[in-house]
């Protein structure tokens, strides 16, 4: 056997099968699980400021960040930020901007996928839009809120007459070598794309802006947003019984008050870099991102409201997002990196046919030495929950409560006061061991005289 074929057989077996994280963003997220938030502070500031390729990511992640430590004016900006960079508020009318992904084309083709800017895919817009909503409502900016409520509306619309009902992968022009590695890897996600119909609609967004226009005395816009929520998530109770008052079948008692509680499950999972052996050009490796088993099971959440205990919903499953945000890019990452391997394959064939072994040689390893530093792009939004629930109650007395939110059985305190006719929204965020949260006034007649700045509470569960 020849040194040439040893050396290949080596270095493919080396390298093929291998799995790697990004590790600064890893102790990044191991650190908001113990409540260390400076280390994740510190790591996404500079992922925003300092990084040529991935500021928007950085933004959404240092905004993430800044709210699990109750800075919810630099998450505001942050969240301001992010999504200013995809959407343009002109003075006519907002307008999506489409990034120009072939900018960096061919140094792709040459290094990897880290050296394409990073654009904020449909679901990371609109979770940046929840989070800049919700953290002006914990700073009292009740008006701001709604501006951006507004806008959430016409960017969900936007996506929808972009991509339509669902991504449809287009077969044509893709080679049996990349189709076999999609069908493989799309396989693998299946079970995490089972709750979501595709990656961009959220129905807890819909949801949202339904209930801060209706606290603004905006019953039509409500109820849209209401009939939209339901209609994509129709098994929770909560939008359905909006939905439901949208089209008449119920009111809610003149002086009652509403209270919002919406809890976040742990984080999504990271994207790993997985190197992929090509048989048909032999000696080298593809590098793709995939999903591991995330072993997230929705918790049992549940919130006593001082007279009775009642379940919560899983309104959305942002893993299930992520995954298929994962699915619709696959094809033409597996593309791209296919490319790279004919490329590196030809170099290698150009000093073959030239006979001389020395040339052979140092070409190979310097092909196994790119093979074996590149990566996949496994960038995405890494600090946002893994899934988030929801609780309501449309029709509650005003006065002072001691709620309880319950998750697995431990035991969350929160104490609220309402108003008549008030709105009031309680968020709950769990980061490994620590529960993080506030309260804040979304609106209604009750705004005057509740408080409005969000509280912050941490727990730590032993």
């Amino acid at each position: 056997m020849k040194l040439g074929t040893v050396a290949r057989m080596a270095a493919l077996a080396a390298v093929c099968g291998c799995v790697s994280v990004d590790e600064e963003a890893k102790k990044a997220v191991d650190a908001l699980r113990t409540g260390n938030c400076a280390v994740a502070e510190k790591w996404s500031a500079d992922l925003a400021d300092d990084s040529f390729y991935s500021a928007n990511l950085g933004h959404v992640e240092a905004g993430r960040v800044a709210m699990l430590a109750g800075k919810y004016s630099e998450g505001s900006r942050r969240f301001r930020a992010a999504v200013d960079s995809a959407v343009d508020r002109t003075e006519a009318s907002p307008k999506l901007k489409m990034g120009d992904l072939a900018n960096t084309a061919m140094a792709s083709v040459v290094t990897d996928d880290r050296t394409r800017e990073y654009y904020l895919p449909p679901y990371e817009i609109n979770m940046a839009l929840t989070y800049g909503i919700m953290t002006q409502l914990l700073e009292g900016r009740r008006d701001s809120a709604l501006v951006d409520a507004r806008l959430a509306v016409y960017v969900q619309d936007s996506f929808a007459g972009l991509y339509g009902s669902d991504v449809k992968m287009d077969s044509d022009g893709i080679d049996s070598q990349s189709k076999s590695i999609i069908d493989e890897q799309n396989a693998a996600l299946e079970s995490m794309i089972a709750s979501t119909r595709n990656s961009w609609e959220n129905p807890l967004l819909w949801w949202l802006t339904g209930v801060l226009f209706e606290a603004d005395g905006d019953a039509s816009a409500a109820w849209q947003s209401y009939r939209k929520a339901a209609a994509i998530m129709p098994g929770c109770p909560f939008f359905a019984k909006d939905s439901s008052r949208a089209d008449g079948h119920t009111t809610p008692r003149q002086g009652r008050a509403k209270l919002v509680v919406i809890y976040e499950q742990d984080f999504v999972p990271m994207r790993e870099s997985l190197k992929v052996p090509v048989p048909i050009y032999t000696g080298f490796s593809i590098d793709i991102p995939k999903y591991g088993d995330s072993g997230i099971i929705p918790e049992t959440v549940s919130v006593h409201n001082g007279t009775a205990n009642s379940a919560a919903f899983a309104a959305l499953d942002v893993r299930s997002l992520a995954a298929r945000d994962l699915k619709d890019q696959l094809p033409g990452i597996i593309v791209r990196n296919i490319t790279r391997a004919a490329a590196q394959a030809g170099a290698q064939a150009s000093v073959n046919a030239a006979g001389n072994q020395y040339a052979q040689i140092a070409v190979f390893a310097g092909n196994m030495i790119v093979s074996a530093i590149r990566r996949a792009d496994t960038r995405s939004w890494i600090t946002l929950p893994a899934v988030q629930h929801v609780w309501c109650d449309d029709d509650m007395a005003a006065g002072c409560y001691e709620l309880s939110v319950v998750v697995n059985g431990n035991v969350i305190p929160v104490k609220v006061t309402l108003a008549p006719g008030e709105t009031r929204l309680v968020w709950v965020a769990r980061t490994g061991n620590v529960f993080h949260g506030a309260s804040a006034n979304i609106g209604g007649r009750g705004s005057a005289t509740a408080d409005l700045k969000g509280k912050e509470i941490q727990y730590v569960v032993q």
